[in-house]
């Protein structure tokens, strides 16, 4: 682990850059990424904790995630810091960021986090991408300001305040999506192809069907000319209910146009058509 010591207001500690760095004499500090939990159908929430052996005062937490899914909230409700003065959580979906800071004492004295090991904060992710079996989790480095994974302590050094900036060790960065718990396995009666969502997309979206029984499916996209665009799917299936990804890229991995196109099923003596529209 890294250390970074600066005289400063610990108020202030967000907008400082780390000047020197120095050796971590024996603090214990660890930053964890929790295992997901489903909560709907598209959503889970994914813990963030800290484990460290001195009292903390605050936080800089600026993390970013993969494609495929997106941040909707940043919850500190019965955490370890819900009484803290300053829980701020400013999400980018655009780029993919969360910047979270945390501050223990802003308004009155208070008292600092404890050493211990829990949560800090419930993140809730949509995911866009319902194949997805994993997404990545991982700390970033910004500046002007300056932002970087720490945990910041109050000491005393000639006489002097002194914040230390503390970097943590990280662990569990991958969010694995296991099966979804809150959708029942019912085996259709029937086939279906389901309208792409969402319509109008860009730049990906979602195709569900169903099959009642077992067979060799295909599903695949074409354009106005009825040439075939990508094909998504191209093997046997068991009876069930699917859904398929697709990009808005071809079969050479080139993104298309915008316009309409028609994605197609065939499994067995089903076989249907639907359009969609790419607009950008």
């Amino acid at each position: 682990m890294k250390r970074v010591t600066v005289i400063a207001i610990v108020t202030m500690f967000l907008m400082i850059p780390a000047v020197v760095s120095a050796a971590d004499m024996g603090k214990r500090d660890v930053f964890r990424v929790g295992e997901a939990t489903w909560i709907t159908e598209n959503q889970v929430t994914v813990p963030i904790s800290v484990v460290h052996d001195e009292n903390l005062v605050a936080m800089d937490i600026p993390l970013e995630w993969s494609d495929g899914v997106t941040l909707t909230n940043v919850s500190f409700d019965e955490t370890r810091v819900d009484y803290f003065d300053a829980k701020i959580a400013n999400i980018d979906a655009e780029n993919n960021r969360v910047l979270i800071g945390l501050i223990s004492m802003v308004y009155a004295p208070k008292d600092a986090l404890e050493p211990g090991d829990g949560v800090i904060a419930e993140l809730t992710f949509t995911i866009n991408d319902v194949t997805l079996e994993q997404f990545e989790l991982n700390p970033f480095e910004a500046t002007n300001p300056g932002h970087k994974l720490s945990l910041v302590y109050n000491d005393w050094s000639g006489g002097k305040p002194v914040v230390d900036h503390v970097i943590p060790d990280l662990q569990g960065n991958t969010v694995v999506l296991s099966k979804n718990p809150t959708t029942a396995a019912v085996i259709p009666t029937s086939y279906k192809l389901s309208q792409n969502f969402p319509n109008p997309f860009n730049p990906s979206t979602n195709i569900a069907y169903s099959l009642k029984a077992s067979g060799h499916v295909e599903l695949s996209i074409f354009n106005i000319l009825g040439q075939e665009v990508r094909q998504l799917v191209n093997e046997q299936q068991s009876a069930g209910n699917y859904t398929a990804f697709w990009d808005g890229r071809d079969n050479t991995g080139t993104t298309v146009a915008s316009g309409v196109y028609f994605y197609r099923i065939t499994s067995g003596d089903f076989s249907d058509i639907k359009k969609m529209v790419m607009m950008k």
